[in-house]
């Protein structure tokens, strides 16, 4: 979503107005917005059980929160941009979900993210945005506004509400960051990769112990489907993923202990 849309959100809430706009928006979205988000449902309900507790590290717009809240999970959806935040707080007010506005990373402190016209390509790594830049040939100007947010840790989070189900993270590149405050594996674990910026996935992989005593698949784009029909090793991933083409853009990689026992999701033809 840009940023003017944000904004328009803010004014028509304070009028009053947000709720009736919301549900025309969502009836003429259509049809394929609705299949969307069913497959997505039905990907997540494999991994998911009511009372499951999940991180949504990222959660920007809200919408996969909204998911694991509608298959009885516990989410804490941690987004920096503040307006953000408040898109998620008025469009899912739910007890099960649970928005705190925060950056993810190695150490608890201040850093600085740059806001993108669009909300989903705003970032806190440098690199990642240059690589995207030159992937894409994207003027400096859409990356126009820098904010300081506060910085804490996924172990911090694990200490405030246990180990979760599930962590989901999606933070354009400073995936590296996130998972090196993280000392405990959880059942499963999945975060964003592009193949613009793909040694950086694979450093991420490296960094969780080499893979002793997991398992690893991947999706490409929205994730509706796996790629791989059996889970593999971390050596079997990164040859997989090395082999795609940069013109395959991103997905995300998911990542389950050995002993976590999952019903097998939707695969690739």
């Amino acid at each position: 979503m840009d940023a003017k849309r944000l904004r328009l959100e803010h004014v028509l809430y304070g009028l009053g107005l947000f709720g009736p706009a919301r549900k025309l928006y969502a009836f003429t979205a259509g049809r394929e917005a609705k299949r969307q988000r069913g497959l997505k449902r039905q990907f997540f309900s494999q991994l998911l059980a009511p009372g499951d507790l999940v991180f949504d590290v990222g959660a920007n717009l809200g919408s996969y929160s909204e998911i694991f809240a509608s298959l009885g999970a516990r989410v804490i959806a941690l987004e920096p941009n503040p307006d953000c935040v408040s898109h998620i707080r008025r469009s899912y007010p739910l007890p099960s979900i649970d928005v705190v506005g925060t950056a993810v990373g190695s150490s608890a402190g201040v850093a600085t993210i740059r806001l993108a016209e669009r909300s989903d390509m705003s970032s806190m790594s440098p690199d990642w945005i240059h690589s995207i830049q030159d992937a894409q040939r994207i003027n400096d100007s859409v990356w126009a506004r820098e904010i300081t947010v506060p910085i804490i840790t996924l172990d911090s989070l694990i200490e405030r509400y246990g180990i979760p189900k599930f962590i989901k993270i999606d933070v354009e590149g400073f995936e590296e960051s996130v998972l090196s405050g993280l000392s405990k594996q959880p059942p499963i674990l999945s975060f964003e990769f592009n193949t613009n910026f793909l040694d950086a996935a694979v450093r991420c992989l490296r960094s969780l112990g080499n893979g002793a005593g997991c398992s690893f698949n991947f999706v490409i784009g929205e994730p509706v489907k796996f790629e791989l029909k059996e889970w593999v090793d971390v050596n079997q991933l990164c040859t997989r993923l090395q082999a795609l083409g940069k013109e395959v853009g991103y997905g995300d990689i998911f990542v389950k202990l050995n002993s976590t026992n999952l019903a097998e999701p939707p695969i690739s033809d």
